[in-house]
């Protein structure tokens, strides 16, 4: 009996662990300053839901979304899943609620497939496939490039003329589900938010991702840059890569919390 009651307590224990790691969302503000900023705009980023659903109807993930304020919500890529029509009911009715608070911009990955852009559109918010979209938050002009996720892209440069930057004076961003150095780094804005990695899902404290396209402990066997998650300096832009909120195909999160993000872009002339 003494034997029965302890496993049911490691059962217990590890399962409720298990519901923290995977369900419990963490808010992690990031703050980007530039001179072509005039006033604080606020960007919450949703990415890979998967058509989870956080609370009956995502109200305890809208709860999040409202207390942070946000001027613009820019969805990621892999909201749901093609053949899960549960979760893409549960996505496109929280894109449908967001869109009637606030802009909402949306750019897919690979799980949605391209029929996802006129269901985005019927719920409210606007698709980018290859094109822009220009907003006005107080004095600050930013516009907002989407790069849809069809493959790994075969001519760099053709991808480049699609969403080439068409005014240097707005703040520039590029929604795009999947970070391809090869061809971002070449993309002359400001600022690039991804997804995609999940952060690794399993990370382990001082090591990194355990996994980072398909190469293991990569910040132990890997040269080249890790953009696993969170923000990275590319020089001349920003990259902020979201390690998202849902999983695929299992919840399989260690030291790795779903993630709402937020983008705070300041003004790097104020007080100057």
């Amino acid at each position: 009996m003494r034997k029965r009651r302890k496993v049911l307590v490691v059962f217990f224990a590890l399962f409720f662990f298990w519901l923290f790691e995977n369900f419990k969302i963490v808010v992690s503000v990031t703050t980007i300053s530039s001179p072509k900023i005039r006033n604080t705009a606020t960007i919450v980023q949703i990415s890979d839901l998967h058509g989870y659903s956080f609370g009956l109807d995502n109200n305890y993930l809208l709860r999040a979304i409202e207390k942070q304020q946000p001027d613009i919500v820019a969805v990621t890529g892999d909201l749901f899943n093609r053949g899960d029509n549960r979760g893409k009911a549960k996505a496109l009715n929280l894109i449908k609620v967001l869109s009637e608070e606030y802009p909402v911009y949306y750019v897919r990955g690979e799980h949605e497939g391209s029929s996802s852009v006129d269901d985005i559109g019927d719920a409210g918010a606007t698709a980018l496939e290859y094109e822009r979209a220009d907003v006005k938050v107080g004095e600050t002009h930013i516009s907002i490039y989407g790069c849809p996720t069809t493959g790994y892209y075969s001519s760099a440069d053709n991808v480049l003329e699609a969403i080439k930057v068409e005014d240097n004076n707005n703040y520039n961003i590029l929604l795009a589900h999947i970070f391809y150095e090869e061809v971002f780094d070449k993309w002359k804005g400001d600022l690039i938010l991804s997804g995609d990695t999940h952060g690794g899902s399993i990370r382990l404290p001082f090591l990194g991702p355990l996994k980072y396209n398909g190469i293991t402990l990569p910040k132990l066997s890997y040269n080249g840059p890790v953009y696993d998650k969170g923000l990275f300096n590319l020089g001349d832009k920003y990259l902020y890569v979201s390690p998202g909120l849902g999983n695929f195909p299992l919840p399989l999160r260690l030291f790795n919390h779903p993630e709402l993000t937020v983008i705070k872009l300041v003004s790097s002339t104020q007080g100057s």
